[in-house]
């Protein structure tokens, strides 16, 4: 019974030994890239199962259309084509609202003479000539009030009444006294 005891923690050593050398070697970034490629390759496969599916449905609904069609039952295709106009109606009128929307603040900022000539485009259109018509005005630069450039700013003294500093800081403007 000793001999089995000590038979099995020597068995369970060499198993804990066997693990962490294992764990040592193991490539961790190889696996890491494995893991990725299985995901893109199940991404994949779920896109193109997802892609097989809507082609069926669709290829399904066609199908029932023109079974109605060939059996007469204009009734029922018709109350069908019906309930999907009523489920894209209310997008329709938010999609038109929001289009009139845009193009009239557009419009806002086209010139008078200009909007009439554009008022038909689409708005992709529109969007692009008001923003090349933003780039292109000229940013306006306010002028400095007090600040002119034609002002004369040398002083009104005589360079015999001005002080040495006055003299240096004004040199310039005395010697075109004298020329």
């Amino acid at each position: 019974m000793l001999e089995d005891n000590t038979q099995m923690s020597n068995d369970n050593t060499e198993q804990n030994v066997q693990t962490t050398e294992s764990d040592e070697s193991v490539d961790y970034k190889n696996l890491y890239l494995q893991e990725i490629q299985n995901a893109k390759k199940l991404r994949k496969r779920s896109q193109d199962i997802e892609k097989k599916l809507d082609s069926f449905n669709k290829k399904v609904e066609a199908d029932k259309l023109s079974n109605l069609k060939e059996n007469e039952e204009y009734k029922t295709l018709a109350d069908e084509l019906q309930q999907k106009l009523d489920l894209v109606n209310p997008y329709k009128e938010k999609w038109e609202t929001y289009e009139t929307q845009t193009r009239e603040a557009l419009l806002s900022k086209i010139p008078e003479s200009d909007r009439e000539m554009l008022a038909g485009k689409d708005l992709q259109t529109l969007e692009y000539i008001v923003s090349k018509q933003s780039e292109q005005k000229p940013t306006n630069i306010q002028p400095q009030f007090g600040a002119s450039r034609n002002i004369n700013t040398s002083p009104n003294k005589n360079w015999t009444e001005m002080s040495s500093e006055e003299r240096r800081d004004n040199w310039d403007d005395v010697m075109k006294q004298f020329q």
